[in-house]
């Protein structure tokens, strides 16, 4: 599950991780109100949460909730540094910048969950635009 306030990242994040793993099947959330539902009627391999999330008294809570299950992987991504500390501490595996290029991030997708996000064995975009800034789009 994707979950970021920001349809175009939301859109971006989806694409990347459509192109590098085939076979993953994504859901989109554009709030921890939504994330949360979609967690109750879902279990997920990972997730992936903006640390700028206006509801529920912000990102750390939604990642308590959503991390609770030790079998889904929560990556924390934000534009702070200084997000990373609380996002760990609350559950999340790793905090990725969100400035990260395409390969950082889709590194740490692999490390998170490293059996469930095989890389396809196809040419795509993670591949020839592995320096990109994703999160713009």
């Amino acid at each position: 599950m994707i979950i970021d306030p920001d349809r175009r990242v939301r859109s971006a994040l989806r694409r990347l991780l459509e192109a590098s793993h085939s076979n993953a099947s994504i859901v989109e959330a554009g709030n921890a109100a939504s994330a949360l539902a979609e967690s109750r009627t879902k279990s997920f391999d990972l997730i992936l949460v903006d640390t700028l999330l206006p509801d529920l008294g912000g990102s750390c809570e939604l990642i308590r909730h959503i991390s609770d299950d030790l079998t889904t992987a929560v990556i924390a991504l934000g534009v702070r540094q200084d997000d990373a500390a609380s996002a760990v501490s609350a559950g999340a595996r790793v905090f990725v910048r969100k400035t990260a290029s395409s390969e950082q991030l889709l590194s740490a997708v692999r490390a998170a969950s490293p059996r469930t996000f095989e890389p396809s064995h196809q040419s795509g975009p993670a591949d020839s635009h592995g320096t990109e800034d994703w999160s713009t789009s």
